[in-house]
């Protein structure tokens, strides 16, 4: 029950700094921590949920954590119903990706915008992000009666 108390944690922050900090500030830095703390509360109860899989046998070993999140959506989003939530993690994961190797983050109109080593490039909106935050919470409530 531990990760799952840190999910709600990681959103609270995360909620805060969407809704009540970056108004306030404008500052893509807090825009981008927000997202950080979105793509920790989704990484926390999917290791949860996997730890308990590989805890009752269902599943032989822990996948490493590059893997951790595609191999959940893979196996588990339309066996435990959560497959409306897939675009959600994948695109907040993909963000935080692709935002721990870059060097260039930028704010475009209302994109933020990180762009990897290898000229890759990922957008996120604020409206998107409010999307997610909401999704995520969701997502954390039903992960929450599926880890024991």
């Amino acid at each position: 029950m531990g990760g799952v108390s840190k999910a709600v944690e990681e959103l609270r922050l995360a909620d805060h700094m969407i809704y009540i900090t970056f108004p306030l500030l404008e500052d893509k830095q807090i825009f981008l921590n927000a997202v950080t703390h979105l793509g920790n509360a989704i990484r926390v109860v999917v290791k949860d949920f996997m730890t308990q899989e590989v805890a009752y046998k269902r599943v032989r070993f822990m996948p490493p954590e590059d893997l951790l999140i595609n191999e959940f959506i893979s196996k588990y989003s339309s066996k435990i119903g959560i497959s409306s939530f897939s675009k959600m993690i994948k695109d907040v994961t993909t963000f935080n990706n692709v935002k721990s190797r870059s060097t260039i983050k930028l704010k475009r109109n209302d994109k933020f915008i990180v762009i990897s080593p290898e000229y890759s490039m990922v957008a996120l909106t604020l409206s998107e992000v409010k999307s997610y935050l909401s999704q995520a919470k969701e997502f954390v409530n039903k992960m929450k009666v599926l880890v024991k």
